[in-house]
């Protein structure tokens, strides 16, 4: 961005989080971050990628094992790591031996989740751990399953033969916590909801871009990251995400999410990060940022991303292998 004439100092937001790389890379770099995503595993990486700036002591939890205070960090996770499994939800709704019949984790991971999800839960529960060492142990454990998920991209299905990563033993493994020594900042609301009442310096824009929700396509971390143990339907056992529908993804509000957005910015720049196959028309995104300020727009192509080759029993539309990303950035008057 220092390209683009923007100073990498103060206060950066990512209003569309994600698992936290973006905002984690600023932390990096020195800048006061904000992070804001609406699904709860995103605030969870967030929470424990940007908003922590230490790794926790984890003293009781460490005592819970036997281990001493002073005992690597390494040490308690492979000890929650070789808890023994029990036949519990994500066992019976998302390992091929469980009720469900679902094929996302071999038996044995499904079964090695639930007890590790329910070890920290009651952890938590019983003030053995604070409210950071549950987010973090959390956030291990969201990494180390979709490590081993028998998926390719997303959860909106799972695959008939297993692939060979999904097959390895679950294990949690450290995060890796950057000290920025300032009071980074995470949220989960809506974008538009939020905006008025956040400011800074750069305001970073990776907002969904088609009608394919984030709530389905990652239902899975969700769920393990709620901890509801709702009733799940349909093929993949999605869960109830009515509260959770981007405005983003739909024809109809996309344009006056964007719009109401940028109006109440108070930000010096805004950056958004948008495709050419995005809902959004780009004369649109160039009229709405353009009302705020001096518009700069970046383009490249690059090849299409697909989870699987053409096949016989699976064909692609003809929409070519090439793809333009767009980066505009606006300097606000």
């Amino acid at each position: 961005m220092r390209d683009a004439g923007i100073s990498l100092n103060g206060t950066f937001c990512d209003l569309f989080a994600g698992t936290g790389s973006v905002g984690g890379h600023f932390k990096r770099l020195g800048m006061t971050v904000i992070a804001n995503d609406l699904m709860t595993y995103s605030y969870v990486m967030n929470k424990a990628v940007v908003e922590l700036n230490g790794v926790p002591h984890f003293w009781q939890a460490k005592s819970w094992f036997g281990l001493p205070s002073d005992a690597p960090l390494s040490h308690l996770l492979d000890a929650i790591s070789d808890t023994a499994g029990t036949r519990g939800y994500i066992f019976e709704n998302f390992s091929p031996s469980g009720k469900a019949g679902r094929q996302f984790f071999t038996d044995e991971n499904g079964m090695k989740i639930d007890a590790i999800r329910e070890l920290i839960d009651n952890w938590s529960k019983e003030k053995l751990i604070s409210s950071d060492e549950f987010i973090y142990l959390l956030a291990s454990l969201i990494n180390a399953a979709d490590h081993v998920a028998n998926m390719s991209g997303t959860y909106g299905a799972y695959l008939k033969i297993w692939r060979s990563v999904a097959l390895k033993r679950l294990r949690l493994l450290p995060l890796d916590i950057f000290d920025n020594k300032l009071a980074n900042l995470v949220f989960q609301e809506h974008g538009e909801n939020l905006i008025h009442r956040i400011s800074g310096d750069i305001l970073y824009l990776d907002p969904p871009y088609n009608s394919r929700q984030y709530a389905s396509n990652f239902h899975l971390l969700e769920t393990l990251s709620v901890w509801d143990k709702q009733d799940l339907r349909g093929v993949v056992g999605l869960r109830d995400y009515s509260g959770q529908k981007s405005a983003f993804s739909s024809k109809k509000s996309a344009s006056d999410a964007l719009r109401k957005i940028v109006a109440e910015a108070k930000f010096k720049h805004i950056v958004l990060s948008y495709n050419n196959e995005g809902i959004i028309h780009r004369d649109e995104i160039v009229e709405i940022l353009g009302s705020r300020g001096n518009l700069k727009e970046f383009s490249t192509d690059y090849r299409r991303f697909r989870t699987e080759r053409n096949h016989e029993k699976r064909k692609y539309k003809d929409v070519g292998d090439r793809v333009t990303e767009h980066l505009w950035i606006v300097s606000i008057e």
